[in-house]
């Protein structure tokens, strides 16, 4: 019987050199990105409310952007099921920039779930491009959040953490949390130890969300 090893027509070298790719054609938009997430945790860290208005439609396009660019069309050219997969991603940004229009997302809960998550998030942004240095591959095969699919999955996994539990941030972490299991799952299998890393960060996420914490009715 076939390994799951058998199903996989490339292999880690391949896998990585499509960040490479990726990073190449969308430059500079790394800077962008992480300018971006480093006013998004300063303002969490100040104890900001954060309004799903804007932020529901800013993470439904960094998941859309990663789903497309990224899943279907960079992904696609060595994994068949990878448009598939990126259907997942276009559903998450609808429902996050649904929820957040509608005013049902607000990120201002309190406690150690909450600053679990803030710190997964700023993991995500600024500790995961460090990977592939750490990894012996140079800085642009980096997988930087908003353009990389595991990196934004935990974003937000962390994000949601610092909003109110709830069956709608329930709802948007079901994404985050099935990619992370497949990449884990891929990376693994093809013996890169960052799967690894990946699953530790998909439990902490997981935990991080289910702590006990609390959503202050009103905020500065």
């Amino acid at each position: 019987m076939a390994g799951l090893e058998d199903l996989l027509l490339f292999d880690a070298r391949v896998y990585w050199r499509l960040f490479a790719l990726e990073n190449a054609a969308v430059w500079p938009a790394q800077p962008v990105a992480a300018a971006a997430a480093l006013l998004l945790v300063l303002r969490l860290l100040r104890g900001r409310r954060l309004s799903g208005r804007w932020l529901g439609p800013l993470l439904g396009a960094a998941w859309l952007w990663s789903g497309w660019h990224f899943v279907a069309l960079r992904y696609g050219t060595v994994n068949s099921a990878a448009p598939t997969f990126a259907w997942g991603f276009y559903a998450e940004a609808a429902l996050l920039a649904a929820l957040g229009l509608s005013g049902r997302l607000v990120l201002l809960r309190q406690g150690p779930g909450a600053w679990a998550g803030l710190g997964l998030a700023a993991v995500a942004a600024f500790v995961w491009p460090l990977l592939a240095r750490a990894d012996g591959r140079p800085w642009g095969e980096a997988e930087v959040v908003v353009l990389a699919p595991d990196p934004t999955a935990l974003a937000t996994l962390g994000l949601l953490a610092c909003a109110g539990r709830n069956r709608w941030t329930a709802l948007l972490c079901a994404a985050p949390v099935l990619w992370l299991a497949l990449s884990a799952l891929t990376l693994v299998t093809l013996g890169a130890w960052q799967g690894w890393i990946v699953l530790a960060a998909l439990l902490a996420g997981i935990a991080a969300w289910a702590a006990p914490g609390r959503t202050p009715a009103a905020g500065p």
